[in-house]
């Protein structure tokens, strides 16, 4: 009964702090385009530009790790 419990917890622990990473990693993606989109000073086509430049970005570091992951 013990051992279940403090399975379950870890696990809650595990799924919270995957949860928390999941969260911060979003807020900072999301964060650096909205800083791009509520640019005046760039044009629309700039705005598009530097948001494609983020998004390149994200796939060549996640693409990356996920390489170092496949067998």
């Amino acid at each position: 009964m013990a051992t279940s419990a403090i399975h379950g917890d870890f696990v809650s622990i595990v799924a919270e702090e995957m949860s928390s990473g999941i969260d911060r990693a979003l807020r900072y993606w999301l964060g650096r385009i909205e800083i791009e989109v509520i640019d005046r000073s760039f044009t629309t086509a700039e705005r598009i530009s530097a948001i494609q430049k983020i998004l390149e970005e994200y796939k060549s570091l996640t693409d990356n790790r996920c390489s170092s992951l496949r067998v």
